[in-house]
């Protein structure tokens, strides 16, 4: 089928000339001013450095609060869909997930507004566009968005209170960590189990393969790290955390002082740090008690080393022998270091992410497996970054084949380098996906800083994109090698590598529920009043059944609502015989293309292989 026959009869081709008026609208917008200047006090807080980030039409204002010294930054940018977060950094230290029973346990019930769950309550009250929070392997973030001015400080006091003085109540902590419970709650002689809402998500998190897998590497490449330990909580640990231990991670780690506070829009910046500042006055500098220390770098290995890795039987299998994953990990710099993460983030695209890269080639074209590895590609979620590669779904004889295979091709990447136009595709994609903007915009700019910000670096430097794209351009037309010199030292001279094999065992969830059954005699045994398990049970029941009191709660009412609606000026026109609009909007420099063709006049026996067309026209 000739393809370009399927375009002629669909497209009628015309010189595209755009009149004079479309020529001159702006591709770019001016970034925005401030009255604000360096050393001025605001409301409690001092301001630390203002940068103008133009690539973004932004204005990146770092404060720090005078009494607490908590950071803070906002961005000053013109969009309507503002952001608030707060983040604190929470490295475990142990499996009992104390930092994600803890972010859920926060959200039920502070003492402004004793009330549980108030994300979901404030669901019919906010217009809120965003509301969640994350724990990640070494920090925990509550983050929400809005476009109206009087829902984002309804919101921030909500948030505010139930990050720094939530109830933390015995059963709230029984709710969402653990607890003995009778299988059936009013029946005394059902079987005493063990329940709770964190428990029962990572039993679900460890039943999956692909989950199990990248956990397991993680903390097998950094086993003496916090990284060793799964923030999550690992099933058979988390029944040791106790309620106190929650509520001294609480008091250790959710202080002002360990806080990164992010906004994010149009909304004053001065009338937000008045309101921040009620709530922080309260507060001193922590310098007795031990927040989280910084953490220190992974020492780097002599030799490589290997482990083995069993998961359960997969629901859907291609071919029962070929079950087995193998990958190659490595541990590579330091997320602190942005010049080097950005360097190696280029690299780790170019060995995987498309057709033309090298390890596509080599692993995924021959079919020896289904698909790469899980986590394969370039990871920046910890202190140390990391780059993963490997094959899932392959024959237990091809293990060893693999893993020659990952070493061969790094040789010959650094022997040979990267096609010179694959090079400049990733740069051109990478450059769209950092520019693209949506309404999300300021959670992406949050979610992506906050990696490196809790350790330390400079969250700013991070979002001026445009002078690492110069700088690449600059050393690499310097060294043509730069980005086989990178292959050099952080692959193939680097001995902090990790070959990681997983494979079925079919006894798996029968061996994982015995483990459970036994942890839970042994908890059991260790209860003195087993009546009390029967009465705490009912309680728990009871409370949760009760009526919440909403209207503690702040609401927004119809006369907070701007009812003037925001109509968006469209240019029309024709270019040719073409009817064309065009819309002037901030988009990065970005010019979005949208085209209608009507197909009405395509013969039928063309009309199957417009599927076809528009995936290859559009890659």
């Amino acid at each position: 089928m000739n393809l370009l026959r399927l375009c002629h009869r669909i497209i009628n081709p015309t010189r595209f000339s755009l009149n004079r008026q479309l020529q001159q609208l702006s591709s770019t917008s001016k970034a925005p001013s401030t009255s604000l200047s360096v050393g001025q006090e605001l409301h409690g807080y001092i301001v630390n450095e203002i940068t103008p980030v133009p690539e973004f039409r932004l204005i990146a204002i770092k404060l720090q609060h005078k009494l607490t010294g908590c950071q803070h930054l906002h961005i000053d940018r013109e969009h309507k869909n503002n952001v608030w977060s707060v983040a604190f950094q929470t490295t475990p230290k142990d499996d009992t997930g104390v930092a994600h029973i803890l972010e859920h346990t926060a959200l039920c019930g502070s003492e402004k507004f004793p009330c549980r769950d108030p994300f979901f309550k404030m669901t019919n009250r906010s217009m809120a566009t965003f509301m969640n929070a994350f724990t990640a392997s070494d920090w925990t973030m509550y983050a929400f968005s809005t476009q109206n001015k009087k829902d984002y400080y309804n919101l921030m006091s909500v948030y505010l209170d139930a990050v720094l003085h939530p109830k933390l109540d015995e059963y709230d902590f029984m709710q969402e960590g653990w607890r003995l419970e009778h299988e059936k709650t009013d029946d005394p002689n059902s079987p005493i189990v063990i329940k709770g809402v964190v428990f029962n998500e990572m039993k679900g998190v460890f039943s999956d393969s692909h989950q199990v897998y990248a956990r397991r590497i993680q903390n097998s490449l950094m086993p003496t790290s916090t990284y060793q330990y799964e923030s999550g909580g690992d099933p058979e640990a988390i029944p040791t955390l106790t309620w106190n231990g929650l509520k001294n991670f609480h008091a250790s780690h959710y202080h002002p002082t360990n806080g990164r506070f992010f906004t994010y829009g149009s909304f004053p910046l001065s009338d937000t740090l008045a309101f921040l500042n009620d709530y922080l006055n309260h507060y001193e500098q922590q310098k007795t008690k031990t927040i989280s220390l910084a953490l220190t770098e992974e020492s780097h290995w002599n030799q490589s080393r290997s482990v083995n890795i069993t998961c359960s039987p997969q629901s859907f299998v291609v071919d029962s022998n070929k079950t087995t994953t193998v990958s190659v990990s490595y541990l590579l710099g330091s997320i602190r270091n942005t010049w080097e993460t950005f360097l190696l983030n280029i690299v780790c695209s170019l060995l995987v992410d498309s057709e033309k890269s090298p390890f596509y080639k080599k692993l995924i074209i021959p079919n020896i497996g289904t698909n790469y590895s899980p986590d394969t590609g370039f990871g920046r979620n910890t202190l140390n970054t990391t780059f993963h590669v490997g094959l899932q779904d392959i024959s237990k004889d091809d293990v060893d084949n693999v893993i020659k295979i990952i070493d061969d091709t790094f040789q010959e990447v650094a022997k040979e380098g990267f096609e010179k136009t694959q090079i400049e595709a990733l740069l051109h994609q990478f450059e769209l996906g950092v520019k693209h903007q949506d309404e999300n915009f300021g959670l992406k700019i949050i979610l992506g800083l906050i990696y490196s910000w809790v350790h330390g670096s400079d969250p700013v430097d991070s979002l001026q994109i445009t002078k690492y794209v110069e700088r690449f351009n600059k050393e690499i037309k310097e060294n043509p090698r730069l980005l086989q010199d990178v292959i050099e030292k952080y692959f193939l001279k680097n001995n902090h590598k990790l070959i990681a094999t997983m494979n079925i065992d079919e006894q798996y969830a029968e061996k994982k529920k015995q483990k459970e059954s036994e942890l839970c005699q042994q908890l059991i045994s260790q209860c003195k009043d087993k009546q009390l398990i029967y009465e705490k049970g009912l309680e728990l029941q009871k409370r949760q059944s009760a009526p919440q009191n909403v209207d503690v709660l702040p609401t927004l009412s119809i006369s907070d609502i701007d009812r003037k609606v925001v109509r968006v000026p469209i240019i029309q026109g024709h270019t040719g015989n073409t009817y064309v609009q065009l819309c002037e909007q901030p988009t990065n420099g970005i010019t979005y293309f949208r085209c209608l063709l009507n197909t009405f006049d395509l013969p039928n026996e063309l009309k199957p292989y417009l599927p076809l067309f528009v995936n290859i026209l559009t890659k």
